[in-house]
């Protein structure tokens, strides 16, 4: 209802005025979807139904676990929202990139047409070729659709491990992913701290690797690949939200136990993905799923609670800023960085505050 509602209204724009500027318009249809994004899911990560199922779970914890006795709604607030997270500058920077990216993202965005519609049809036109047209052995039941919707989950989690791995390994790609590994602080608004070109370069591992369960189904099966759902919603979305995926950027420690963690991420083990003791470097790549970190020796399972410090550790904040964020990346990648980067000092130097001469390589 809401996102028709939004729908309608973002659609009105263009018999209004700001139809005769298309960039006004489009600027304006931003701020919509930006402003009503946590209510419709769309260009978020931060739907409202995954938010207030971290929001039970983070009680939940607190109850059973970390209450101290007397302790009332006022402490559970302080422990879910402690201020010193949320007015940190770490935090204010990640707030900045997810306002910004929401607008600049999608200009820089040159690989959209790599997606999975694309990769789809040519493993489907290839399969067609190699083994003649689609037999349609199976149909659509209830019981394939939730199996095909999990398969799809796993392999768009697949997709983005492996690039999740080559932006740890590769140094270039590294320098933008340090964007993300340099908050300081976790909290939902640094699960979207990212810099612009990974969210450019990301999208196609995951296509890439939905694209490998997306083919075979539609090539055996009658036609389009329908996703099973709970009240309209991706059915694998709430089950992310039932084991607290959006607390893997939260300061609250959440284990599954040596078992399930060998499965799935816990919000333990992404906290730990983020931290800046050597032993944890580069574990636990996975986005929600922990198969690909035990396949590929990168998992890393606690034994019990350990005391973490987020960031990159070893000199100070080379993302002090928004603008930083953006553009020291490119920077650090450039041959005679040393000599641009002395000059940009002297005419820029707000951009550069706080920025290490040198990083802890990781």
């Amino acid at each position: 209802m809401v996102s028709d509602a939004v729908g309608q209204l973002s659609a009105s724009l263009h018999g209004t005025v700001l139809g005769q500027y298309p960039w006004l318009e489009w600027f304006i249809r931003s701020v919509i979807d930006f402003l009503t994004g946590p209510l419709t899911g769309q260009r978020t990560r931060s739907y409202w139904p995954e938010l207030v199922a971290a929001l039970v779970i983070a009680a939940l914890v607190f109850m059973i676990r970390d209450r101290l006795p007397g302790q009332r709604v006022g402490a559970f607030l302080r422990y879910c929202f402690p201020r010193p997270v949320f007015i940190h500058q770490s935090t204010l920077v990640d707030c900045k990139l997810t306002a910004a990216n929401h607008f600049v993202a999608p200009l820089l965005n040159i690989t959209w047409r790599l997606n999975s519609a694309m990769f789809t049809g040519v493993l489907v036109a290839g399969l067609t070729f190699l083994f003649g047209p689609p037999p349609h052995w199976f149909t659509w039941s209830a019981s394939v659709m939730v199996l095909f919707t999990i398969l799809c989950a796993l392999a768009d989690d697949f997709g983005y491990y492996l690039f999740h791995l080559l932006a740890h390994r590769v140094p270039w790609l590294w320098a933008f992913h340090r964007v993300h590994h340099s908050a300081e602080t976790l909290q939902v608004v640094a699960n979207v701290r990212v810099h612009p070109v990974e969210l450019m370069l990301t999208p196609p591992f995951k296509s890439a690797g939905l694209s490998l369960v997306l083919a075979p189904a539609i090539y055996l099966g009658p036609g389009d690949a329908p996703l099973a759902t709970i009240f309209g919603i991706n059915l694998m979305v709430v089950f992310y939200g039932l084991i607290g995926a959006q607390l893997h950027h939260s300061h609250i420690w959440l284990s599954w136990g040596p078992v399930l963690e060998h499965i799935l991420i816990s919000p333990a083990q992404h906290q730990i993905h983020h931290s800046t003791a050597p032993r944890h470097w580069n574990k636990n790549m996975g986005g929600n799923f922990a198969l690909w970190d035990w396949m590929f020796g990168t998992l890393y399972v606690p034994r019990t609670r350990e005391d973490l410090t987020f960031g990159l550790g070893g000199g100070r904040q080379p993302h002090p800023t928004l603008l930083a964020a953006y553009l020291e990346p490119f920077w650090s990648i450039m041959p005679a960085r040393g000599h641009a980067e002395s000059l940009a000092r002297r005419i820029f130097p707000s951009m550069f505050r706080g920025v290490a001469d040198r990083e802890l390589s990781r």
